[in-house]
């Protein structure tokens, strides 16, 4: 009788990882996926037979090395020359790779140990110190070290007579995006550190459950003297903790940052909130489009890429400070560097199982949302699919280049008189597209209001907030209902902030039926990185 439970329990576990296995054997792409169908081909062939397997995972390793052993037999014996050049002449080419695999395993143990247990067995086996040296070295008890070595030793034979079995992301690894929320560090902490894969994969292996470094290298397929490094680093930037006794787990939220959850939202709100939206700000064309708050001289259909973002940003505070659970600023945690933040991270997700009616709106979901810059001025900047942009853009921007602009368009300074620090700032300006030389004149190209203007523009917000909050109520609904279960317990604190996040998309659904019904301008070269920034006083 055919074990159902295990063909599904095969395809789900190992597939993938013999796959990895077959990257890691041979020298390219096709010959991995030809050799990785042999030994699926086997395996089912034995499962399929009604044979009796006790231990599903040594017989596929078996299965993967036999098979392999085969493939390296008919490459010596075939047409192929290549291996000649790795492997000595000689008719036992399979007993050479069992010492060489050896070996390689040996040294893969090896560097799996912890800090402790590794050293000692490279001061021992590798430079000839004797137990009474080592004790010296570490300022430890003779008989201390004699128990390490033989800990180290009973280790490295468990994994010698093991397959171990690396992780998916040891060869299929992720991404992890990062934010935050709050004031970033001296040097952008918290998204600086996670810019590699190591710190990312970290983070996101250690997010359910707490786990060993060694546990982290076997997942990772990274040695243990890197590891430690590198969660050292997640430590001391409080993106990790040491949750018990050699165990760390991630101490941010992650989520994924998917397109179903949007796509409820979306089906759900949308066009109604939309067609709110649109009239309000229609019955409001005249002001808005008025010289008080139209500094830069926009047509409507641009300014209505600032006006959706920042109406709908303001009504979304005002709501996630009255129904919302989330961390007030006050209360957000001081970070080692300087910075004062919460961090946010987005699991990766791939579009590929998406059906065909999201194929037109699936692309316009991506977006990093909106970001805030606080110096000597009040810069936000929403960034989407139609900027091109993400938030690091923003960061970038020295110190002192909004304030500079924003004194040039309240005609205080004269771009003619500048100063040689000013023209620097000025510089970067243009560079960054702010302004636009047009012929002799430097256009404003972004969105700029003045104190007075900012706070008319928070009443209309305010005013508009009653009629459309029942959208903010649905769609946070969707929102909890899907991954309130999914964030760990000890996250839970910061749950309200970063799940109520998923109502950004209420910007970019309104984005998506504006370019659809073709009343926003087109983005272009020269403008599209500043569609949605706003900036005031």
């Amino acid at each position: 009788m055919i074990d159902r439970d295990i063909i599904q329990r095969f395809e789900e576990e190992y597939l993938a990882k013999i796959l990895g296995f077959c990257y890691q054997k041979v020298n390219t792409r096709e010959e991995a996926q030809d050799l990785s169908s042999e030994i699926t081909l086997e395996v089912l062939k034995t499962i399929y037979s009604g044979k009796k397997i006790e231990n599903l995972g040594a017989f596929v390793w078996s299965v993967s090395n036999h098979t392999f052993f085969k493939w390296l037999r008919s490459k010596k014996y075939g047409t192929t020359a290549y291996l000649d050049e790795i492997f000595p002449s000689s008719d036992n080419i399979e007993e050479q790779y069992i010492h060489g695999e050896t070996e390689k395993i040996l040294h893969r143990e090896i560097a799996l140990l912890s800090e402790n247990y590794r050293k000692v067995i490279v001061l021992y086996y590798f430079e000839g110190k004797s137990c009474s040296e080592i004790a010296n070295i570490f300022g430890k008890n003779i008989n201390t070290v004699k128990w390490w070595l033989h800990s180290a030793r009973k280790s490295i034979k468990e994994g010698l007579d093991i397959m171990r079995e690396y992780g998916e992301k040891s060869y299929n690894p992720d991404t992890l995006l990062l934010s935050c929320q709050g004031n970033p560090g001296m040097n952008n902490e918290p998204m600086i550190l996670t810019k590699r894969k190591l710190p990312q994969n970290i983070l996101l292996a250690a997010y359910h459950t707490p786990l060993t470094i060694e546990q982290l290298c076997t997942e990772i397929g990274v040695p243990t003297v890197y590891m430690e490094d590198e969660i050292n680093t997640l430590l001391e930037n409080q993106l990790i903790k040491e949750v018990s006794s050699g165990k760390y787990q991630t101490d941010f939220v992650i989520l994924p940052n998917n397109i179903e959850i949007r796509n409820k939202i979306y089906n759900t709100c949308f066009p109604d909130y939309y067609n709110v939206l649109i009239d309000f700000l229609e019955r409001h064309k005249t002001l808005l489009e008025s010289s008080k708050f139209n500094t830069a001289g926009f047509t409507w259909d641009r300014l209505l890429w600032v006006y959706i973002h920042i109406i709908t940003d303001i009504i979304l505070s005002e709501f996630k400070h009255k129904v919302c659970k989330t961390v007030i600023y006050q209360n957000i945690p001081n970070r080692p560097n300087g910075g004062k933040w919460i961090a946010l991270g987005y699991h990766k997700y791939l579009f590929s199982n998406q059906n065909a009616e999201d194929s037109n709106w699936k692309e316009y979901i991506p977006f990093d949302g909106p970001v805030h810059k606080v110096n000597k001025e009040f810069a936000q900047g929403y960034f989407h699919y139609w900027s091109g942009l993400d938030s690091n853009v923003f960061f970038s921007i020295p110190d002192g280049v909004f304030a500079l602009c924003c004194e040039i368009i309240k005609n205080n300074i004269s771009i003619h008189d500048l100063s040689d620090d000013q023209k620097y700032l000025f510089s970067i300006a243009l560079q960054k597209k702010l302004f636009i030389k047009d012929g002799d004149i430097f256009r404003q190209n972004y969105f700029f209001v003045e104190q007075d203007s900012k706070k008319m523009i928070g009443k209309l917000a305010y005013e508009l907030y009653p009629q459309v909050k029942e959208y903010f109520e649905k769609a946070y609904k969707l929102v909890l209902d899907q991954y309130k279960a999914d964030i760990p317990e000890h996250l839970h604190w910061q749950m309200g902030n970063f799940l109520c996040n998923y109502l950004n998309s209420f910007v970019t659904c309104s984005l998506y039926e504006g370019m659809k019904r073709g009343i926003l301008s087109v983005p272009d070269d020269i403008n599209k990185e500043w569609l949605s920034l706003f900036v005031s006083e």
